[in-house]
């Protein structure tokens, strides 16, 4: 169990490294998916394999032995794992699940007064104009999807730039950019390790967005000029965009010279061998829980052998 259990933490460590830069060479949609699913699957293995490990000593209590009808006795000269590694195993999965239940809490909490904020308003179609002078824009979350607008952005920008901005928003309500980046979020809460995945998948869904709005428009300069634009705009106004997890996804998001820099190249090419190379990982990485989730059972299931025979 121990090998198995290193195995897979060593694998997270190894994904939480390597993700980042190599999802930059696929196309942001993919990207975001790979990250996103990456993310969650990094999270949840990290904290199954700490609550199988901590649960090898917290088993050996008799209370807790009595519930589960095994032999703690049995349970304790069987067990691969010391002690203090499982009790230091057990205090990181409680760490990680109320960092987990607060940042859910605040993004619940959030998602609540933007919709609270946002009933009162008439939108047209999925759009919503906000009288207000500072330049901002963003989508709020499905359902009940909002693209919302401030009137002093759309005074400050021509017909071509309204297009654009509209379209990229348009681009994060239809795909769900807001889910994607709150789930992301809140691996990175689970996991701090995932932080930095977790910040590249908000910008690959920003990507995402301009890149569906440079094949509307069909001009990818206009698109990195206009996001430019509104970031030199908003600068007097807002102190910064919004940050991944955050329950709205907001025009001037993720790392700006990533944007840019992408816009002003050529349209990404899909590497569908990054993306099958990418899913075998995934694969291969999932073998040390089930190593770590099967030796579990078998440990406690060959500590109840000798209470079933106390009783024939």
């Amino acid at each position: 169990m121990t090998t198995a259990a290193a195995l897979g933490l060593i694998a997270i460590v190894g994904y939480a490294l390597i993700a980042p830069a190599a999802s930059r060479r696929l196309v942001p949609s993919v990207a975001t998916v790979l990250l996103v699913v990456g993310n969650l699957l990094a999270a949840a293995s990290g904290v199954f394999i700490l609550a199988v490990l901590a649960f090898t000593w917290i088993g050996q209590f008799p209370l807790v032995a009595r519930q589960g009808a095994w032999s703690p006795a049995a349970l304790r000269s069987d067990s691969p794992v010391p002690a203090w590694p499982a009790a230091v195993s057990g205090c990181l999965v409680m760490i990680a699940l109320g960092s987990f239940l607060v940042a859910g809490l605040r993004q619940a909490r959030a998602l609540i007064a933007v919709h609270r904020a946002c009933r009162g308003l008439r939108p047209v179609g999925d759009l919503v104009v906000l009288d207000d002078e500072r330049p901002d824009a963003f989508s709020t979350p499905q359902p009940a999807g909002r693209v919302i607008v401030t009137s002093g952005l759309l005074r400050a920008l021509d017909h071509r730039e309204r297009k654009v901005l509209l379209a990229h928003e348009n681009s994060h309500l239809a795909h769900h950019h807001a889910w994607w980046n709150l789930a992301a979020g809140l691996t990175a809460a689970v996991n701090p390790l995932l932080r930095p995945a977790a910040r590249t998948a908000a910008t690959a869904a920003e990507r995402w967005a301009d890149e569906d709005a440079a094949r509307v428009v069909g001009d990818r300069r206009l698109v990195a000029e206009t996001l430019v634009r509104v970031v030199q705009l908003q600068t007097h106004f807002i102190p910064s965009a919004p940050a991944a997890g955050q329950p709205v996804v907001g025009a001037t998001g993720g790392d700006l010279e990533a944007r840019v820099r992408g816009l002003l190249a050529p349209p990404p090419r899909r590497r569908p061998v990054l993306i099958v190379a990418a899913i075998a990982v995934f694969a291969i990485g999932s073998l040390p829980v089930a190593a770590v989730q099967h030796t579990g059972e078998s440990l406690f299931e060959h500590a109840e052998r000798p209470a079933a025979v106390h009783h024939t």
